[in-house]
């Protein structure tokens, strides 16, 4: 049995959070604000130089009323994008027993 790689079509999630708030009109100062926070982490997030951790995926599911999971995969198919592939290509992989 052998595994594919799959690359998911990848976005950081600060480009998805620019959108959000470009289509409803909300500022970075007022995400910021909304969760007590500096408006620079916000900003950086927008401009992709920061990730989106746990703590933050769970701040943007409630204040957008979505699951932190959706932020979390966002940031995942990011950070699995960002991999050269080639440098894993010597790795074999093990002969798995059919289940």
């Amino acid at each position: 049995m052998t595994i594919q790689s799959q690359r998911a079509i990848a976005v950081h999630p600060g480009e998805i959070l620019e959108e959000i708030l470009e289509q409803n009109q909300i500022t970075q100062s007022e995400v910021a604000r909304r969760l007590s926070m500096a408006q620079s982490k916000i900003n950086e997030i927008c401009r992709g130089k920061r990730g989106v951790t746990p703590d933050m995926a769970m701040r943007f599911g409630k204040l957008f009323g979505q699951s932190p999971l959706f932020w979390l995969t966002l940031q995942k198919n990011w950070e699995l994008s960002q991999l050269d592939e080639s440098v894993y290509a010597a790795i074999e992989p093990f002969q798995m027993a059919v289940v």
